[in-house]
């Protein structure tokens, strides 16, 4: 059975990559070794956002070409009248809620467009909901307003907090997730707690030729303490969560790499963040974007690993 997905706030893909992932996987569920085996093929069918440069990385990879439109303007998520959805994942914008933005959450003109779509949800009823933003969302106005709407509108939900450390990815980015449908069916549990892999299997390191990635030694000495400054060769490391800042501000945006061998401190490449998040291998290879707008825009994503775990369950038999 296929699932068509409306990928709200889509971003460079998040959720069509994994999509993507639980179809090539076989479609086994993250509860497989109990048996449970889903036989739903997810596939986004229709995109939104405004951003054009992430539009643009979208259209290449996964072949669908956002409309750029604010979400707080429409009237129906499908594109035409007969459009059937079965499911909505939602990402909206964080800074209402994140602790480094403005914590004023249903009165940011950004969270607008998250009170658009649960007016919507009573009216169009699609049969799944995925919701994904960072952890202080809960327990903010929007996130009981989502849930006595879900409620109300004969949904089961299931709530999470999950980190891709949990999940075997050296990388700090734990968000708050929410899982609905129609039904009473349960929710299997995700399974976490697997062995963590290497930092090296994600970093190239023909990027220490890289001059644009260096960071100076005035800066460093400078900042030195407040940065999160990781040893290449550490095996047991974990970098920190990168947010869209990185690149731009020295502290409080993501980790640094340092190798004895150069004597250097650099930053992580766009591509070496993109792997961490779960997208393919050279995920910024083929655009033509500011290395500034690949940092924001990978800044912005989300953790591929993780949703693949949390769809698989969402559609497991």
């Amino acid at each position: 059975m296929n699932i068509r997905i409306a990928d709200l706030f889509c971003g460079i893909g998040g959720i069509a990559e994994a999509s993507h992932r639980v179809s090539e996987a076989g479609h086994k569920s993250a509860t497989s070794r109990a048996g449970e085996i889903s036989t739903s093929h997810p596939k986004v069918v229709t995109a939104i956002d405004i951003d054009q440069s992430a539009a643009s990385l979208y259209r290449h990879h996964h072949g669908i070409v956002p409309r750029c439109s604010t979400i707080e303007s429409l009237q129906r998520i499908a594109e035409r009248p007969n459009q059937k959805l079965d499911m909505w994942w939602l990402s909206p914008p964080c800074q209402p809620y994140t602790t480094r933005g403005s914590q004023r959450g249903s009165l940011d003109a950004r969270s607008q467009a998250l009170r658009r779509l649960i007016q919507l949800i009573p009216r169009e009823i699609p049969r799944l909901i995925g919701l994904e933003n960072v952890p202080a969302f809960e327990g903010s106005q929007h996130h009981q307003a989502l849930k006595q709407t879900l409620t109300e509108a004969g949904y089961q939900y299931k709530e999470y907090n999950l980190c891709p450390t949990e999940l075997g990815i050296p990388m700090r980015r734990r968000r708050f997730y929410l899982l609905a449908k129609q039904g009473g069916e349960t929710f299997p549990t995700i399974s976490t707690n697997k062995q963590q892999r290497p930092l090296t299997e994600f970093i190239d390191d023909a990027n220490w030729q890289d001059n644009s990635l260096q960071v100076p030694h005035d800066t460093v000495r400078r900042y030195e303490s407040a940065m999160n400054i990781i040893e290449v060769d550490n095996r047991d490391a974990i970098t920190a969560c990168f947010t869209s800042a990185y690149g731009k501000s020295p502290i409080r945006s993501g980790s640094y790499l340092y190798c004895s061998t150069h004597n250097a401190v650099r930053r992580f490449s766009p591509n070496e963040i993109a792997k961490l998040m779960g997208f393919r291998d050279g995920f910024f290879s083929t655009n033509q974007l500011s290395q500034r707008v690949q940092y924001r825009l990978i800044g912005n994503s989300l953790a591929v690993p993780v949703v693949h775990e949390l769809l698989s369950a969402l559609l497991a038999k």
